[in-house]
């Protein structure tokens, strides 16, 4: 019987889509840093953004035969580094999964079945990737590397374990302004309970006066829909309004309560749930991809035993990157969130 997947068609469909099939991700990839106001970057090994910090307070009054002191640095430098790590995603499948299928029509273009010209053969390459590019979104932010463990949570780092590492050195802390104690945001629980939408105004109106305006690019909150959700049910309460506020209502109360006029909210559900917040300039967080890590991003191969059996192998790489933590263009809190695994339509279970 006439399989569906022909194996050398399919090895020739890579090769002769390659270059088309490398950008597959960056499609993907792209909504999603859109939504979030990430930036995408292609880097091929490792690239480092420099911050300079001036400092203040070498100015005052003088006089002659006074004893003067001398502030002992002009500036510091904070490093942030973007290098992708590399990943695979590999995946095996035998031809005979797949039976005679009657299609007659591709792309409003007959075939004739007798020469062997299958319309799966890019489709089952394309979808490969997809579900490769919708791991590495819903791991942007949770991944944690870990080579003894292969699973999409452990391929690189993300944006949350990056922001734990620049608290563990101190970059982010009370002490430097850039991190509150918020507790978690819960919807309200009685007729007086405000708690939600007030300590979403006191997140963000405490923010370093810089980091709420305009100047130097767009503030932006990272939030979770949840927490909107309790937020959006506590304002509901508190202005006890004969209309039903709706979400767009509260949005722009919030902006003039915590006197951030240009504020955007960007929620995303690669964020997953929980109480998370980041506060930051729109654009302070890349997202680093090199599909060139290998000759072939895509490969198909027939490597096993039995014959059948196909051998579908992605190699790349991804990282992330916060560009500067400083109180003037970012803040958190102390909170964590629990991930989302939205990838893919089904997975099969261990036998």
């Amino acid at each position: 019987m006439a399989k569906i997947i022909d194996v050398a068609a399919l090895t020739e469909a890579a090769k002769q889509y390659d270059p088309i099939l490398r950008t597959l991700p960056f499609f993907t990839l792209e909504s999603f840093a859109a939504a979030l106001g990430l930036n995408i970057q292609e880097v091929e090994n490792e690239h480092v953004v420099v911050n300079r910090r001036r400092q203040a307070g070498a100015t005052g009054p003088y006089k002659q035969g006074m004893t003067i002191t001398y502030k002992e640095e002009i500036s510091k430098f904070f490093e942030s580094t973007l290098k992708p790590e590399l990943v695979v995603s590999k995946t095996k499948d035998n031809i005979t999964n797949y039976q005679d299928k009657k299609v007659l029509v591709q792309a409003g273009t007959k075939l004739d079945l007798k020469s062997k010209v299958h319309p799966l053969e890019q489709m089952i390459v394309e979808d490969e990737i997809k579900s490769h590019a919708e791991d590495v979104v819903f791991a942007a932010f949770f991944a944690e590397r870990d080579e003894d463990v292969f699973s999409p949570s452990t391929a690189f780092t993300g944006f949350y374990p990056a922001i734990d590492l620049l608290v563990t050195a101190g970059y982010i802390a009370t002490g430097q302004k850039n991190l509150e104690t918020t507790g978690a945001f819960a919807n309200p629980t009685t007729d007086t309970d405000y708690a939600a939408y007030e300590k979403l105004v006191e997140f963000i109106g405490t923010a370093h006066p810089l980091l709420r305006s305009s100047m130097g690019g767009t503030p932006q909150l990272l939030i979770t829909q949840n927490v909107l959700a309790s937020a959006l049910a506590a304002f509901r309460k508190k202005v006890r309004a004969f209309d039903y506020p709706k979400i767009e209502v509260m949005l722009e109360t919030l902006r003039a309560d915590a006197f951030c006029p240009g504020l955007i909210f960007s929620t995303h559900e690669a964020l997953g749930t929980g109480s998370k917040l980041v506060l930051q300039k729109a654009g302070n967080m890349d997202l680093g991809f090199n599909t060139g890590k290998s000759n072939q991003f895509m490969q198909v191969r027939n490597i096993f035993e039995d014959p059948n059996d196909v051998q579908f192998w992605i190699e790349a790489a991804y990282g992330v990157r916060i560009r500067d933590v400083h109180a003037k263009v970012f803040k958190t809190n102390e909170q964590t969130n629990v991930g989302l695994d939205l990838a893919g339509d089904y997975v099969k279970a261990e036998s």
